[in-house]
This record gives C-alpha cells, sequence and structure tokens, in this order.
C-alpha cells in the first residue's frame, strides 16, 4: 500500500526508517502497533466512561432511530448499564450517549431517579410520599477467591443490597471464618449511606431467605419484607463475574504453594499416565471408576476418563456419584438450548503448548518439569457450579499425583481392562510416598452402584443394576432388563405416587420399554429430549390409544418421574419432571392424533381396512397400552448402535 506523498514530515521521517527494515522488524513493529492501536481505544473509552456516574441522565438513538431517555445503573468496563424511563434494561458504549444537564447547574450530585414505580410492587406498599420503592437484597459468591493467605485459597460471600432502579447502594465481603453480618446495621447503613442515590428508606425489601426477612422486619416495621426470588442478584453476579473474573492473574504450579519436588512428581505421574493412554483401553467416559483415597478423605469418588473420541485428553473426578449424574445431563441442557448444570469437579486434561498460557509455560520451562511431548501439557483445573476455577492447592497436585500413578499402574493388568466390558470386577490397592506421609488409593470397577446408591439412601438395587447394566456391558441384557423393570413397576405401584394414580398408572412400562428399545438407554439414564421422542413421536406412533387419553399418561409419568426422584434421589428423573408441564399435555394430544406419525400397523388399525388374516379374540379387560419388544439384534450390530449412540452424547458434551 502506497503512503500518500504529502505526508508530515515526522511520518515522512518514520517511513524512510520502516523501508530499510527486514521482515523480522516489520513483524515486530507491526505487534507494536497494533498494541499501541488498542491501548489508545482503551485510553478514549476511559475517557468517554469517566462522563459518567451512577443516576446521571442520558439520551441515545437506539437502531431503529428512537430517542431514549435514560439513567445510568452502572458504568461497566466497555459499556454502561442503563435503565429507561419505560423501565427496560440497556448495555450502551459510552461513545453513543449525550449526558442530559441538570436544570440546577450548582448542584455537584447527579440527578437521581430514586423515586420510580416498580410493576412488581402493589399500592399499599407505597411510602410516605406516595411513591413505591423497592429494594432487592441478598447474598451473592465474590466473583473470584482469595489466595495469600493462611489456609486454602476460599471464596467469599457479598451481601448486596439494590435500589429499585438496579444501582448497588451497598457491598459487604464475608469471609467464612468471620462472624454473621450483622444485617440490622447494614440496612441502616444503606439507609442513611448509601454508595449511590438518594438516602432515605425504601418502601419494601425483597429478600429470598425467610429468615433474614423475619429479622429485619422486627427492627423496621415501617418496611415491609417479601420472602421471593431475586433474580436482579443472581444477575448482577454475572455482571460482577464477566468484568472482573478476567482480571484475576494466570495460574501457575508454582502459585501453588506446592514444593518444587511434589511439583515435579506431578508431572511425572502425568506424563507416565498419557504414555499409557487410559483412553484407548477404557471403552467410553462413562464407564467409572470409583476412588477411595482415606488420607486425603476421598470416598468412592467418580472417575471418568477422557478422549475416546480421540480429542480432549485425560480424566475429570466428581467427588460423589450425584455430580457425575448431573453432568451427563449437561449435554441435553445444551441442545435444549436452557443454561447448564455444570456440577464442581476436577480434571486434568493434555493440552497442545499453543493453548496454554505464556507464564504458566515460561514456570514449567524454568523449572525443568516434564511432559510427555508439546501436545500433552498437563492442565489441573477445578471450575465450580458457576464455572468460576478454583485455585489449585497442594492437596490437588498430591491427589492427582496418586491417582494418575495408580491408574497408570492398574492398565497394565487384563483384569482391569476386562471390567470395563462387563467380563468381570477389579479391585486394585496402591500405597503412594508423598511429601505429607504414605497415600493408599484404592481403584474399583466397574463402579460400585448398589453400594454406593444404598448409603446414600436407596431403598434397594434395582437402579443401581439399571445403570450398572448400561455402562458396563457391551450388549444389554433384554432379559436382565425385562425383570428388573417388573421389579421397578412392582415399586411404583406400591409407594405412594403409583398408589394416587391407581388404575390408570401404564405410561410408565412403556416409558421403560422405549427407554431401552429404542433409546439406548434405561429409564434411570434417560434425559428430557429422549422422554420427549418418546412422548411425542414413539407413543403416538406404536401405541393404540385415543388422544383424550394424553392428559391421562402425562400425570402417570410425573407420578413415575416423582416416585423415581425421591426413591433413588435421580437426578435424571428430576430433569424429566421439568417437561411435563400442561403443555406437554397439549403437545402429546396433538402428536396421538395427528395420522401423519402413526407406523404402519397403527395406520391399518385406525382406517379399519383390518389385517389379511385372523385376530385372536379381544380380552373383555380396560384397554390399556401395550407395545411388542422388537427383536433383539445380533450382538455385533448392537454394539455399533451404543458406539453411535455414546459418540453422538460424547459430542454434546
Amino acid at each position: 500500500m502506497a503512503l500518500p506523498p504529502d505526508l508530515p514530515s515526522h511520518l515522512s521521517a518514520l517511513q524512510s526508517l520502516l523501508d530499510d527494515c527486514t521482515q523480522d522488524d516489520l513483524s515486530l513493529i507491526n505487534a507494536y502497533i497494533v498494541e499501541r492501536a488498542k491501548q489508545q481505544q482503551a485510553a478514549d473509552r476511559a475517557e468517554q466512561m469517566a462522563r459518567f456516574r451512577s443516576g446521571d441522565r442520558v439520551t441515545f438513538t437506539d437502531k431503529q432511530g428512537k430517542q431514549v431517555n435514560a439513567v445510568v445503573v452502572r458504568p461497566n468496563k466497555k459499556t454502561v448499564t442503563l435503565r429507561s424511563d419505560d423501565d427496560r434494561k440497556w448495555n450502551v458504549s459510552p461513545e453513543l450517549l449525550q449526558k442530559v444537564e441538570s436544570a440546577d447547574n450548582g448542584r455537584k450530585e447527579p440527578i437521581q431517579l430514586s423515586l420510580v414505580r416498580d410493576a412488581r410492587t402493589t399500592p399499599e406498599a407505597a411510602s410516605a410520599t406516595g411513591h413505591e420503592r423497592e429494594w432487592v437484597a441478598g447474598l451473592i459468591d465474590a466473583p473470584g477467591y482469595i489466595t495469600g493467605e493462611a489456609g486454602e485459597p476460599y471464596r467469599p460471600q457479598i451481601f448486596a443490597w439494590m435500589n429499585e432502579i438496579g444501582q448497588v447502594i451497598r457491598l459487604t465481603l464475608t469471609g467464612p471464618n468471620e462472624p454473621d453480618l450483622d444485617l440490622v446495621q447494614e440496612l441502616r447503613q444503606a439507609i442513611d449511606k448509601p454508595a449511590t442515590g438518594q438516602a432515605g428508606a425504601p418502601s419494601h425489601i425483597r429478600v429470598n431467605d425467610a429468615r433474614q426477612a423475619e429479622l429485619l422486619k422486627a427492627s423496621f416495621p415501617s418496611i415491609r419484607f417479601v420472602c421471593a426470588a431475586t433474580p436482579e442478584l443472581t444477575e448482577l453476579q454475572s455482571t460482577m463475574q464477566e468484568e472482573m473474573g478476567s482480571a484475576g492473574t494466570t495460574m501457575t504450579y508454582s502459585s501453588t504453594g506446592a514444593s518444587t519436588e511434589a511439583i515435579g512428581e506431578f508431572f511425572d505421574a502425568a506424563a507416565k499416565l498419557y504414555r499409557a493412554k487410559p483412553w484407548k483401553s477404557i471403552p467410553h467416559d462413562q464407564s467409572l471408576i470409583s476412588v477411595t483415597i482415606d488420607a486425603l478423605g476421598v470416598k468412592n469418588a467418580a472417575l471418568s476418563v477422557m478422549g475416546q473420541m480421540g480429542q480432549h485428553f485425560g480424566i475429570i473426578l466428581f467427588d460423589q456419584l450425584a455430580k457425575h449424574e448431573r453432568f451427563t445431563l449437561i449435554g441435553d441442557a445444551i441442545h435444549r438450548g436452557q443454561e447448564p448444570d455444570y456440577p464442581p469437579h476436577t480434571f486434568l486434561s493434555y493440552e497442545p503448548a499453543k493453548e496454554i498460557e505464556a507464564d504458566m509455560r515460561k514456570d514449567i520451562s524454568r523449572h525443568g518439569w516434564k511432559v510427555a511431548n508439546t501436545k500433552a501439557y498437563p492442565l489441573l483445573m477445578s471450575p465450580n457450579e458457576d464455572r468460576i476455577v478454583r485455585p489449585m492447592t497442594p492437596r490437588d497436585l498430591t491427589l492427582f499425583t496418586v491417582i494418575a500413578e495408580a491408574l497408570s499402574y492398574a492398565l497394565s493388568a487384563e483384569e482391569f481392562i476386562d471390567s470395563h466390558h462387563g467380563l468381570s470386577s477389579s479391585k486394585s490397592n496402591q500405597t503412594f510416598s508423598t511429601e505429607s506421609g504414605p497415600v493408599t488409593v484404592e481403584l474399583e470397577t466397574p463402579y460400585p452402584y448398589e453400594k454406593v446408591m444404598r448409603e446414600n439412601g436407596a431403598p434397594d438395587s434395582i437402579f443401581a443394576r439399571l445403570i450398572a447394566m448400561e455402562r458396563t456391558r457391551e450388549v444389554m441384557d433384554w432379559d436382565l432388563h425385562d425383570t428388573l423393570s417388573e421389579q421397578l413397576q412392582e415399586k411404583y405401584l406400591a409407594s405412594p405416587e403409583g398408589r394416587a394414580i391407581g388404575n390408570a398408572a401404564s405410561i410408565s412400562t412403556l416409558l421403560m420399554s422405549f427407554s431401552f428399545n429404542y433409546m439406548n438407554c434405561t429409564i434411570a439414564t434417560l434425559v428430557p429430549t429422549d422422554l420427549e421422542s418418546i412422548l411425542y413421536e414413539i407413543i403416538p406412533s406404536k401405541v393404540m390409544m385415543p388422544a383424550s387419553e394424553a392428559a391421562n399418561m402425562i400425570e402417570d409419568a410425573r407420578a413415575f418421574f416423582s416416585f423415581l426422584k425421591r426413591a433413588y434421589q435421580s437426578v435424571h428423573a428430576e430433569r424429566c419432571l421439568s417437561v411435563l408441564t400442561d403443555e406437554a399435555i397439549v403437545r402429546m394430544t396433538a402428536a396421538m392424533d395427528n395420522p401423519n406419525l402413526f407406523g404402519m400397523g397403527k395406520s391399518v388399525l385406525s382406517e379399519g381396512t383390518g389385517f389379511p388374516f385372523d385376530l385372536p379374540d379381544i380380552p373383555s379387560e380396560p384397554l390399556r397400552p401395550s407395545a411388542t419388544k422388537p427383536k433383539p439384534k445380533d450382538s455385533k450390530s448392537r454394539k455399533k448402535q451404543r458406539a453411535a449412540s455414546r459418540k453422538a452424547r460424547k459430542k454434546n458434551r
């Protein structure tokens, strides 16, 4: 690109210097120019942002060309959060905003829109001035962890107070070892000395904790306290995480507080595990391994090996089986467009060098810690429910050092490999020396579902055996599934939920049969998406039942999954219940009445043309839905179908 001939003198001199630069020189200069441009853009944005304070009146033009009047809730890192006069929330770049100056030029404080009517309040909640002012208060998690203090890193909580236009008027940080907050004093401070907005009491306050509401009510009789959901606080927490979560320093292994020797042992064990390639021997990521390490307080933790699809190699540890079950539902939630439920867990993954932060690579190189190869840098992380990563500790390094060592050793045993294919069971105990003393690791496969679920309150082993059958056998046992399903049906019919349904209890057998025959799973691991396929596609196609019965069938399904949730603490049943709404009745009724969904046999019967052969006499019992078990496929085709099903589930996670 040629530069204009009439350049200023300083740019002409710069051009002469550039003409003499090599390609490497130009690359360095280009990187500097790009970085410098970013700095100037950031400085310009900061200058623009400095023009605004919480409570300022502003105006801007939206995408439709309409002028919008609003008040500043808070300036963020790149945008300004606004509340428009029609009570809509906006995030707008500061360059697009024009400040509306107060008529009182001598006023030092910005104009506050503090007496705004809130549609959630009632006339009875009006303040003495005739206006309604609803505040929101409650605890939220801080956007990061506190490190550098004695003991392990911890994540403090924040008690937040927000006024009627969404401004944060008081925040108080509280740690795990600090005394309980004096909420009465906190509210007095929020009323008398708010961080922004006008001083003065609101007409009412909404909190999500009934105990807090009762405590405050006694000291502030003129304020009405309501115990209800506080989505504003959830939004505030998300905003704080977005704006502050990225400000933390890059994790390095040296920063964990572990000794150089302990970290070196972790790297050696991680490299050994990578070379052992457990993802080549363990068939799928739901073939769990039980981990018990008494010295570290670990009992029957669920260890999952990932990488069978040829990507994302590593191991994931859940300290409880229930958390693993929640993890298996993430893909279904994403598929349904819902916010996934991320359980806390810790994982060791192997990443290429280019994916590792520069500070971490330098730390590894400086200490000479060994990696298996440049594509296998060990990355140890522990995200919690809202995906905030907890800083690693010396215990985490010790835990995964001994797990990696124990798993590498176990993979050399034929019995251990066979146990993942339903051919045997395996239990190994290995003791390792660590800085804190000897540590014994017990690995058990298949995962002891029956024992663990019994310990967690399950009344019998039926549900656990269904899960174990699905996850530990290459070929599903049809006869065993039928036996377990019949036993589960008997338990359901004898339960309070089943007795409430009575003779209408019928769809439960169909759900168990169709889950197994068509969804390649059992009722114990059925996900909402597959449940909807059964309700709105398979049953309408296969089952002779009038559409008017859809309401009864959905009611029975609700009772059945309620029974599974209560009796077996099934998180899958809990998620399936979430789709059995009144809308499900409408959808199923329409599907049952839609001839385009009928299968061949149902179409022939519904048209009244009959079959070209004699049918047996129909018994005089009440009409109940039924399904015929398909002919079992041969072992090889069934194995391929299950492998394809696992592959599809893996892509969703």
